[in-house]
């Protein structure tokens, strides 16, 4: 896909901006969209920087100097890195409306994977045998029903579901917590370079973006809205995938658990999520994509239920969205 000149300046003068103003995307982002109705922002920064410094209140010298560092940062990206803002037609429209979602998004690898439909298969950096198998038939399940297999590339579960994959010749999703061109941890340069030439590596960090411990956070949010579900394989209280498990159930996505761990009596948190909606507790990985067949099948079902006449109709919206989650709770039984 050749690069797209315009959302490359425009990716560009927004994280000039974010780094002249030491600002973040909840206050730069309202004043990047005054400006453009002002100028247009997909052209390079400099030929409008009496706009920019008027709107952000930011001494123009200030601006210049932060585009120019900002810049050298752009020019090192590969020529086959893309950029996608949230009006382009490749941006996946289900990470939309949640809280703290990107601006960009930057993309190196098989585009075509963000059409498909993804799981996130994650958990702890130092998993039990037990823990490294499930990942690897989770991830062949998943891949092997026409799910891509998204991870984190950490350590541990995150690794073993991506090379799993890989191995298979099934699809896999990275999403990383720094910039295209950085790796974390250092250990997984070659499985993220594996990545980028047979999956698809998302970051929404810029070329430009200084890593910080709570990116991963971010990282974690994002992969969760990009998957219909995730499946936490096996995870300490408190842990990253744990927390990854509090964001999809807040974007109303699917979560997985095994069996052996809700059993395991020394996590608590499996105990507390198990009995929420849209969380499906499994014996095997082989279950899990038979239950999101069953369980999509059922959200189309309440879906296309006949409208009663608006004089009639007494049921809320909020009230259909409770009466899918009880019939999905009932997958079971």
């Amino acid at each position: 896909m050749p690069r797209d000149i315009g959302r490359y300046h425009e990716a560009m003068n927004y994280e000039a901006l974010i780094r002249a103003s030491r600002g973040g995307d909840q206050s730069v982002g309202p004043l990047f969209d005054r400006l453009s109705t002002l100028v247009d922002v997909a052209e390079p920064l400099p030929v409008h920087l009496s706009q920019y410094a008027k709107v952000s209140g930011v001494a123009d010298y200030e601006i210049s100097d932060a585009y120019y560092l900002v810049r050298a940062c752009f020019e090192r990206m590969s020529e086959s890195d893309v950029i996608l803002g949230r009006n382009d037609p490749l941006w996946p429209s289900r990470i939309d409306g949640f809280p703290y979602m990107p601006r960009y998004l930057y993309l190196r690898g098989d585009l075509s994977l963000l059409a498909m439909p993804s799981v996130s298969v994650i958990g702890t950096r130092s998993p039990s045998t037990q823990g490294k198998q499930y990942a690897a038939e989770t991830a062949a399940a998943l891949g092997k029903a026409g799910y891509a297999v998204a991870s984190g590339l950490a350590l541990g579960i995150d690794g073993v579901a991506h090379i799993s994959a890989l191995k298979e010749d099934l699809p896999t999703i990275a999403v990383i917590g720094t910039p295209l061109d950085h790796v974390y941890p250092p250990v997984h340069a070659p499985l993220q370079h594996l990545i980028e030439q047979h999956g698809l590596v998302v970051s929404r960090f810029s070329p430009a973006a200084e890593t910080q411990k709570w990116f991963f956070l971010l990282r974690n949010r994002l992969m969760s809205a990009i998957s219909v579900g995730s499946v936490v394989v096996e995870d300490r209280d408190g842990g990253g995938a744990v927390r990854q498990a509090g964001f999809a159930l807040e974007q109303k996505k699917y979560l997985f658990l095994f069996q052996h761990v809700l059993d395991n009596k020394a996590w608590l948190w499996p105990r507390r999520l198990a009995d929420k909606p849209r969380v499906f507790v499994v014996k095997k990985p082989a279950d899990i994509p038979r239950q999101l067949e069953r369980a999509d099948k059922l959200v189309d079902q309440v879906k296309n239920l006949p409208k009663a006449p608006a004089s009639a109709r007494k049921t809320s919206a909020s009230e259909r969205e409770r009466t899918a989650d009880a019939v999905q709770l009932d997958l079971f039984s």
